[in-house]
């Protein structure tokens, strides 16, 4: 169980720690390991296809992805991850230093002959073959050195130091590998072996959670399973398809930047150089954003908002990127991309990692790879043999990214509103609020809730809350999973949100004016109990008035008892805590908070029953829903 590493901060985690560290090593090292490749392969030389040539680096790096990524998820689920993660990692350190040998020591200049250049992808397929035998393994993994709670904002981490260390990686190698002198390749080579060696040694001491329900599974483990699973999973097909889609489009994105380079700004040798790794630390930095703004989200809870708004802005990137060729648009465009690339990436692959049982975890992200590097290989492949057809890769880049930045558009669009107007309201403007508000407090006000399972799934129900701030009513919203009929008065309801009116639908009151008693009238009780007996869920705070001063209980009005005894409703008493203490509304709306509400057993009121006793009811049971807070709350700090 995870109870105690559930509050253990991330940063106390020594085995998170070792897999962050190990993450930055290696991202390190490939950043240094491609530099490298280009120069070999005279990829910043004006009079070659340098897009065809990168494009081809990635292809064969890539390939074993596509070739090994079920076997590797077999082996992700039979053997111990950490162990083969130490193996894969330490090959690649030995794999380099044969690749040290490909520059003789007398050479001056790194391009090599092109009857040559199979050496080169030789070695980078082979060093593939060991990253694609990890990918699966670490994806595994991460849910077993990290709780539920905080998977995503370790994965947000992970990717983030690994996206740091490809950017330090990449400005160190183009300040160390000089594509006119042997002798700086084979350095920055060197350097990438002592890397690869550092990250193997650490997974050996990484303390891994196997969970006790399934380590005894009785099932032949094969890897038909993986399929069938993901087959009958159409959740998990949805998110390995858009993860393929954010991973071929950031293939085509990463191909293009020499092309653009050349094209656009006529740059070459050096400069081109220079201009890659600016481009790509760019890039990185925006993966950065991404990788930051996907841990404060935190929460999984309606992860397609973020991601689908994520593939618009994507999309609209990569159309300015070739529309407008200005180099600090280009720039901002870069970043744009990682950052909206990377919220999509890092939230896809924590829910696959969320709803994938640990057993079959390994072959599912191998499923996973599989998928998303078919799609990243034939790009490659397209591109890298688009000369051989009479075209001119550097050229050809450009209709490819008008479409690509078109797709990102639509899709992004077409699912975020067909994602918004679905959900549990009656209707797809009360599911679009919803969504957005629940959002809001899932994120802004890290809401958390216990004890939903006390409201009853049909029926008439009363939700009786104490009163704390304005902010009430939508975290009581974002925590019910049926549509709530809040009391509001006519004068309230101003013209100017009739839309938001009409997609709730609330029980509007007429206002008695002068000093008339807030608590409902005979005509007022009647109108409610006529919503409850539809079948609705109303929502009431018996104090009648915000706790402005303190967060003392104020004494209550019988107007829900009462609403309850004729409309045979139950009554389910809620406690909202964590809200802030102000006579501000917009401090109650726009303060971060961490909120928490918690539903009680529902009260079953009788037709004779005495509505002064069913108040009082309500009253010991809402007081002990606090005691039952402050409890929990102090065993958690103790």
């Amino acid at each position: 169980m995870w109870h105690h590493t559930e509050r253990t901060p991330l940063w106390r985690n020594v085995s998170f720690t070792l897999m962050w560290t190990s993450t930055a090593a290696s991202g390190f090292g490939d950043r240094m390991m491609m530099l490298a490749a280009l120069a070999l392969l005279g990829a910043m030389n004006q009079a070659s296809d340098s897009t065809a040539v990168n494009a081809a680096t990635q292809f064969w790096f890539f390939l074993p992805y596509l070739l090994l990524g079920l076997p590797a998820g077999w082996i992700a689920d039979h053997l111990p991850r950490k162990w083969v993660m130490l193996v894969c990692d330490e090959s690649r350190a030995l794999i380099l230093l044969c690749a040290v040998l490909m520059v003789p020591a007398g050479m001056v200049a790194p391009n090599i002959p092109v009857e040559k250049h199979w050496q080169v992808y030789a070695v980078l397929f082979a060093i593939g073959v060991f990253a694609a035998t990890f990918y699966p393994n670490r994806m595994a993994i991460v849910p077993q050195i990290l709780p539920p709670k905080q998977l995503q904002a370790g994965n947000s981490i992970i990717l983030a130091i690994g996206v740091i260390a490809s950017m330090i990686g990449l400005l160190v190698g183009n300040e160390i590998i000089d594509p006119n002198h042997a002798g700086t390749v084979r350095l920055g080579l060197f350097l990438a072996v002592g890397l690869f060696a550092i990250s193997g040694t650490f997974f050996a001491f990484l303390k891994v959670h196997d969970p006790v329900s399934e380590k005894v599974t009785g099932k032949k483990r094969t890897l038909a399973q993986a399929f069938t699973y993901v087959a009958h999973h159409r959740r998990i097909v949805a998110l390995i398809l858009l993860h393929a889609l954010v991973w071929g489009s950031a293939m085509v994105v990463y191909a293009s930047v020499l092309a653009i380079g050349k094209n656009n700004f006529g740059l070459e040798d050096q400069a081109l150089q220079d201009h890659f790794a600016l481009t790509a630390a760019v890039l990185g930095v925006g993966m950065l954003g991404g990788a930051g703004l996907a841990a404060f989200i935190g929460t999984r809870r309606h992860a397609p908002l973020p991601m689908m708004f994520a593939l618009f802005v994507a999309g609209f990137a990569v159309l300015a990127t070739v529309l407008v060729p200005v180099y600090p648009v280009m720039l901002a465009s870069a970043f744009l991309v990682g950052l909206s690339g990377n919220v999509t990436i890092i939230m896809t692959v924590t829910l696959i990692q969320s709803i994938t049982p640990n057993y079959i975890r390994g072959r599912v992200m191998g499923v996973d790879a599989i998928v998303n590097t078919l799609v990243s290989v034939l790009t490659q492949l397209a591109v890298w043999q688009s000369p051989r057809l009479g075209w001119d890769a550097d050229q050809i880049i450009f209709p490819v990214l008008y479409v690509l930045g078109a797709v990102l558009v639509m899709v992004g669009t077409v699912q975020f509103l067909r994602y918004m107007r679905q959900g549990p309201m009656p209707n797809p403007a009360a599911n679009f609020f919803r969504h957005f508000e629940r959002w809001f407090c899932l994120v802004w006000h890290r809401l958390e809730w216990r004890g939903r399972h006390h409201i009853p799934r049909t029926g008439p129900v009363i939700l009786a809350s104490n009163h704390t701030t304005a902010l009430d009513p939508f975290l009581l919203q974002a925590a019910c999973p049926r549509m709530i009929r809040w009391l509001m008065l006519t004068s309230y309801r101003f013209k100017l949100m009739n839309p938001l009116w009409n997609a709730i639908d609330p029980i509007c009151l007429p206002h008695r004016g002068g000093d008339a008693p807030t608590e409902p009238g005979a005509r007022e009780v009647r109108q409610i109990v006529g919503e409850l007996k539809k079948g609705d869920v109303a929502g009431i705070f018996p104090e009648g008035h915000l706790q402005y001063d303190d967060r003392v209980l104020k004494p209550f009005e019988p107007g829900a008892a009462v609403c309850a005894r004729l409309s045979g409703a139950v009554i389910v008493p809620c406690w909202i805590e964590g809200t802030p203490l102000s006579k501000k509304m917009w401090v109650h709306v726009f303060k971060p908070t961490r909120c928490r509400v918690t539903f009680g057993p529902p009260i079953t009121v009788e037709r004779k029953a005495d509505p002064e006793a069913v108040t009082a009811e309500l009253r010991e049971a809402m007081l002990a829903l606090s005691s039952e807070v402050e409890s929990r709350k102090s065993k958690v700090e103790s």
